[in-house]
């Protein structure tokens, strides 16, 4: 047997992925796209650049006659590998025979360089693990801070010199009065909804920081410190939790009520297994089913406690962000006569993606063109749109029926995978795929990489394991 040692990425590729992973939600790549091309091939270069190392250390590709190349084997069963494999394929087979070959080469490269930032993110171990978890929640605190900005004193300067220059851009744009005028939180992304999507998975991300101890034991801290302590773990989802309020975006609060809700199951679920075991023994369960040990230097009776107070918290202020959603936007969201209904607008998108579909149903319209065929086949009094808001149909109207298999596979692969290894990582796909059902964040760069960055963390150390190696008979 022979252990393949957790060793680090290498600080020559992981620093500059960290860099890239922070920066990446604080540019748009609908506002520019040059930018987003650069990005692109920062990210596939980095990842080719990775592959070399891995192979190097894995023993390279020339093995002696009969023996086994661990990297390769684990590459071709792992079914991570297996479902972007397909799904890949799904997209080059679907530009072959797409209306329009352009958008589909530029929506196959950024696949690629989403499968680029999964394939890195999947090697780094434990320690890297938490660095860019935490550069990812920061970075998610400094976009909320610009967010609640915005809301309260940005917008402001805008209508100022909209009505400076005497624009008609307030009378002629839906969008801009959704945000300008009835004010609704973007911060750094092209809607307001995006924004909310992208914030909700880094909340679950950011959940384990209030059950982190301190560096020094609790005996030796004084009550001064223990209240920054304390500040320290809350703020960031106080901060988080505030700028997805002003977003005003229901389906990312739905998604949120969703994935919280299943975290309340999965947390009873543990509460009646402590009654039948012993506190030593469920902690001990649950560090090895989350990996976080780290969780259960608190004793566990208190640790349980404090996430229920947690829980009870969380719906609370749900019930109340839920209630000023309503308020403020309720002629958009409960008026169905409303052309700008939210929700008979996405039923009409849907109804138009079928259409789709029925007029493509083998390999879809090609990556990347979905707004190219929408007037054709539109469906009712909905706005225009780039996407179907709902991640199964978009797919199946771009690729076809293989490309919605893969994706299929992939999701399952996911979930199945990460429940086993990270209740956090879990809750925060979970909260992803909810708000895919009814959005586009997937579709939109600056907030869907962060779906391959879960998807690498589920997988990352996975491959770390005892190997057999076959010799060749002497």
């Amino acid at each position: 047997m022979k252990n393949i040692e957790s060793k680090p990425l290498s600080s020559f590729i992981f620093i500059p992925l960290l860099s890239l992973i922070f920066l990446r939600p604080f540019f748009s790549g609908l506002a520019y796209p040059e930018l987003e091309i650069w990005y692109e091939i920062l990210i596939i270069s980095l990842a080719i650049l990775t592959f070399i190392s891995e192979v190097s250390r894995r023993g390279g590709l020339n093995l002696p006659y009969g023996s086994k190349n661990i990297f390769f084997s684990e590459s071709r069963t792992n079914p991570y590998n297996l479902s972007i494999f397909l799904l890949l394929s799904a997209y080059l087979i679907s530009t072959v025979f797409s209306i329009n070959i352009h958008n589909s080469i530029n929506e196959t490269i950024k696949f690629i360089s989403y499968f680029s930032i999964f394939f890195m993110v999947s090697k780094i171990n434990e320690g890297q693990k938490k660095i860019l978890i935490k550069a990812i929640v920061i970075a998610a605190v400094i976009i909320s801070i610009y967010s609640i900005y915005q809301y309260f004193w940005g917008y402001q300067h805008t209508l100022d010199y909209l009505k400076k220059i005497n624009s008609d851009f307030l009378l002629n744009s839906s969008y801009a009065k959704d945000i300008l005028i009835a004010k609704r939180a973007i911060g750094t992304f092209p809607s307001p909804n995006i924004l909310g999507g992208y914030l909700i998975i880094i909340f679950f991300l950011a959940l384990p920081i209030l059950f982190e101890r301190g560096t020094n034991g609790a005996e030796s801290r004084t009550k001064y410190l223990i209240l920054l302590d304390s500040a320290r773990r809350i703020l960031p989802l106080l901060i988080i939790l505030s700028a997805l309020l002003l977003t005003k975006s229901l389906g990312a609060w739905l998604s949120l009520i969703a994935a919280l809700f299943i975290l309340f199951l999965l947390s009873y679920k543990l509460s009646k297994a402590s009654s039948a075991a012993t506190t030593q023994d469920v902690a001990a369960e649950l560090a090895l089913l989350e990996n976080r040990a780290s969780d259960f230097e608190i004793p566990y009776n208190k640790l349980l406690k404090q996430r229920k107070l947690i829980l009870i918290g969380s719906f609370v202020i749900i019930a109340l962000a839920l209630s000023f959603i309503l308020l403020t936007r309720w002629e958009r969201l409960i008026n169905l006569d409303n052309p700008q209904n939210s929700i008979t607008q996405r039923l009409n998108y849907w109804r138009t993606a079928i259409a789709i579909i029925k007029g493509h149903p083998f390999f879809g319209v090609g990556p990347g063109n979905f707004q190219e065929v929408f007037l054709k086949y539109k469906i009712g009094l909905s706005t225009n749109t780039r996407y179907a808001h709902n991640i199964f149909l978009h797919t199946w109207a771009e690729t076809g029926p293989i490309g919605l298999i893969a994706l299929i596979y992939l999701i399952s692969a996911f979930f199945i995978k990460a429940k086993s290894k990270s209740r956090y990582i879990f809750l925060a796909g979970l909260a992803f795929l909810f708000h895919n059902l009814i959005d586009n964040t997937y579709f939109i760069p600056e907030a869907g990489f962060l779906w391959w960055v879960i998807y690498g963390l589920s997988e990352s150390g996975a491959n770390l394991r005892y190997h057999k190696i076959q010799r060749r008979p002497s």
